[in-house]
């Protein structure tokens, strides 16, 4: 899939076309969908208070850090995420469909591309959902975006998401250096040279090569 088929993608106006990837457990039980954050989504009720909100109870995890605002969510979508050509954002929705969290891809380009906004949203009777979002994610993007490794980036302190991405068979290749800065409020984290490090934890980089994921699917099957 090129990057000109994922910006069309968002810019469907259409609910029933609108981009679905089945999320299902290791009996093949349909959990629920990761639907594509599209035009036609964008006014559904409740849909940017919840994106809103998810964010703020998940700011300490983020490189840059401010309150999030309605306003601010609805700008960052219309203005940046829906545009753009290397990213692509899911809601995470149970059967009845109702709005548990989010999950997307960024940096998406020829060979790699990257997990982004990972967010449990909301608590639900669904056993290791995030889990289960992820395999139905890396499968997209081995199969439908051609991609050859899985990328992320995640707080060395994060240990809970860590673990998440270790059962899906991420393994760390870099640990980057950072540097808090805090600015009208606004906190930041850059990637600097280790002398200049002063945050307390690392950026881990971590990969998932596509031979792993084709190995666990024959070992599955």
């Amino acid at each position: 899939m090129s990057q000109a088929d994922i910006a069309s993608l968002k810019n469907n106006a259409d609910p029933a076309r609108r981009l679905r990837l089945p999320i299902r457990n290791d009996s093949g039980i349909h959990l629920g969908d990761l639907q594509c954050i599209d035009r036609s989504m964008l006014d559904e009720p409740g849909l940017i208070g919840d994106l809103t909100a998810w964010r703020n109870q998940s700011m300490p995890f983020f490189l840059t850090q401010f309150t999030a605002t309605e306003e601010r969510t609805r700008s960052w979508l219309e203005g940046i995420s829906l545009p753009a050509a290397d990213r692509i954002l899911f809601v995470i929705c149970d059967p009845d469909g109702n709005r548990l969290g989010n999950f997307g891809v960024c940096n998406i380009r020829p060979g790699a591309a990257e997990f982004d906004n990972v967010i449990r949203g909301r608590m639900s009777d669904i056993r290791n959902l995030m889990f289960h979002c992820g395999e139905a994610l890396l499968e997209w993007m081995f199969s439908g975006l051609g991609a050859k490794t899985a990328e992320l980036h995640v707080f060395s302190h994060n240990e809970k998401a860590i673990g998440l991405y270790n059962r899906l068979g991420f393994t760390s290749t870099e640990s980057l250096p950072l540097r808090r800065t805090e600015e009208n409020g606004v906190v930041k984290y850059s990637v600097v040279d280790r002398s200049q490090a002063n945050a307390g934890f690392d950026y881990l980089r971590m990969e998932f090569p596509v031979e792993r994921f084709e190995d666990r699917i024959r070992r599955h099957f």
